[in-house]
């Protein structure tokens, strides 16, 4: 299984979710599963960690604005 790292975007292959990150090594950081092999995913870039919290700030920010 593959594990994505929530500082870094580095991905790692493991049974379980790693204590620190193999990439960057950062310890305690959240690992979230991700499947890097998978074509029917799409883009990896738009499902990565990094850009769900980037598209979730953009959503918040535009809230704040409309209110």
């Amino acid at each position: 299984m593959w594990w994505e790292c929530s500082e870094c975007g580095g991905h790692i292959e493991r049974h379980r979710a790693p204590a620190q990150c193999g990439e960057c090594g950062t310890a305690g950081v959240i690992f979230v599963p991700a499947d890097v092999d998978d074509p029917v995913a799409g883009d990896p870039e738009a499902d990565s960690l990094r850009a769900v919290w980037l598209r979730a700030g953009l959503q918040q920010d535009r809230l704040t604005v409309a209110a």
